[in-house]
């Protein structure tokens, strides 16, 4: 999967050689065409920077004080409790109120802000300090610029301040599938991402080592550490209450060792068999593969068991289908070959088989209400069949196959052109492997930060006409030897990235050297 198969061992120490040319080459010829963020040096740095400050200096301007609360209507109370339990941990305590606001009050509001962004949110500081925004996730971001503000100094210079997000997708994916994550910490990154006002976090909820729901209509495919249908409750609830809309993600139909152990019967099996074989994550303790029989009926019969009992339980917009790494080899699944011609047509190629799956799928998670995305490998050896136009592409390798910045695969624009939404999810420098052979091949933070979110990982910048079908970009935690850092040791590199990334989605980096936003970022803090 796009976590990096065990398959990249083998080359590690020459891929770390193009690595370190490919950081040069970033370095030098990535421009980041970003205008300067706004300087608001009459006001606390924040992390990632405002847009727009507009100084008063006729207002005395806004301090928090022993008797301010938070004034907030019924439909923004659960912002506002947030906020106020975020402001009390910060050693601020303060009370809520739903009407009769007055100097020294935080009021949070919604309605229009004449900025035609979403999650966008204006901020009027008088002798109160007054937020407003149009949605919830704008009010939830407006709230955590505060809160970066306050925690610095509880003196407001008065202005205004208007403020939204360059790109509409911005934040987090967790490989859970292969190392579990309590749901506290799972809640903590949350907490993360909320206070950089980023609103996604994606979810890889299978994988070889485990499958972490609880499920009702198979049991026998749930792993031992998983969340319970109350566990997952309380993850999505809280994400809810923060503006982060959490993306779930159930690999199919590779990496499926954890299900395909208790059905080894759907397992694909190849013809002829390598010696790497044995050391692929296609092979998992008793000799079961992880890649599902895609010309067996029983194969889509578990599937769509799978999607109709999980897709309902998350509420957010998206569902991730995977499609990554299924086969890349295709004369050793000769019966795939003749699967794709009976039931595609005569034109039909191996790679087919893939993409049909991928429309089946698409089409269960739609009659859900619900938007498929998946990785874009699994469809770069498609022949008659194209996927459809409105998944979202997650673009993370450009090889069909082989290492991720080498080329053979379906370039980014190919997938704008046809009319899909596209996320950046370039291997180098948006990954963060945790151990294994590809935790060489992490991009240390200052790569990410002259990074540019519209340079795909083949170097391929959209044009300017596609611009609008870029969605943005996550860091992206995957635990290839869930042995390698426990949850808490994850923190640390994790920390180092997501600043940067938020930094990049909401106004870029501009003329901020990285120098200057490390001070920024220890002025700003962690909550």
């Amino acid at each position: 999967m796009p976590g990096y198969s065990q398959r990249f061992g083998r080359h590690a120490r020459r891929v770390a050689a193009c690595l370190t040319l490919t950081a040069s080459w970033a370095i030098v010829h990535i421009s980041i065409a970003h205008a300067n963020p706004v300087a608001a040096q009459q006001l606390p740095v924040t992390v990632p920077s405002i847009q727009r400050w507009t100084p008063d200096t006729g207002t005395a301007g806004f301090t928090l004080g022993t008797e301010s609360r938070i004034v907030a209507d019924g439909n923004s109370s659960e912002v506002a409790q947030r906020f106020a339990a975020d402001l009390t941990r910060a050693g601020k305590p303060i009370s809520t109120a739903d009407t009769g606001d007055r100097p020294g009050d935080i009021v949070l509001r919604r309605g229009e802000t004449a900025i035609p962004v979403a999650e966008s949110y204006h901020i009027a500081i008088t002798d109160r300090l007054t937020i407003t925004a149009d949605s919830p996730a704008g009010l939830v971001h407006g709230t955590q610029t505060a809160l970066q503000w306050l925690r610095q100094r509880i003196a407001l210079p008065g202005g205004t301040v208007e403020d939204w997000p360059d790109y509409a997708e911005r934040g987090l994916m967790l490989d859970t599938g292969r190392e579990f994550f309590p749901v506290d910490w799972v809640k903590a990154r949350i907490r993360d991402a909320a206070y950089l006002r980023m609103n996604m976090l994606q979810l890889h909820l299978s994988d070889t080592q485990g499958f972490r729901l609880a499920s009702t209509t198979h049991p026998e495919i749930t792993s031992p550490e998983h969340y319970s249908a109350a566990d997952l409750r309380e993850i999505l609830d809280y994400a809810r209450s923060y503006g982060i809309e959490i993306v779930p993600e159930i690999d199919m139909p590779s990496h499926m060792n954890a299900i395909l152990a208790e059905h080894p019967e759907l397992v694909l099996r190849p013809a002829r068999t390598t010696a790497q074989d044995a050391a692929s994550d296609n092979t998992i303790a008793g000799g079961v593969g992880g890649k599902i029989d895609l010309t067996n009926p029983a194969a889509y019969q578990l599937i769509s068991d799978i999607l109709h009992e999980f897709v309902p339980q998350f509420p957010g917009r998206y569902w991730h289908l995977g499609c990554d790494e299924y086969v890349s080899d295709y004369t050793r699944y000769p019966q795939l070959s003749d699967y794709a011609t009976k039931t595609f047509g005569p034109d039909a190629v191996p790679g087919d088989v893939i993409v049909g799956f991928a429309n089946w799928a698409a089409d269960i998670v739609e009659s859900f209400g619900k938007t498929p995305r998946a990785w874009n490998d699994g469809f770069d050896h498609a022949g008659v069949l194209s996927p459809k136009p409105e998944l979202v592409v997650q673009y993370w390798s450009s090889s069909a196959g082989g290492l991720p910045w080498f080329p053979g695969g379906r370039t980014p624009d190919e997938y704008t052109r046809a009319g899909h939404p596209i996320l950046n999810a370039a291997f180098t420098p948006t990954y963060f492997a945790t151990g294994g052979a590809a935790a060489a091949l992490n991009a240390p933070p200052e790569l990410l930060w002259v990074w540019d979110p519209r340079v795909f990982v083949n170097g391929q910048r959209l044009p300017e006409s596609d611009r609008s079908l870029l969605r943005g970009s996550l860091v992206f935690v995957w635990c290839d030897d869930p042995t390698a850092l426990t949850p808490e040791q994850i923190v640390t590199p994790l920390r180092a990235r997501l600043p940067i990334m938020a930094q990049h989605l909401w106004t870029g980096t501009g003329g901020i050297s990285y120098a200057e936003f490390l001070t920024r970022l220890a002025n700003v803090s962690w909550p």
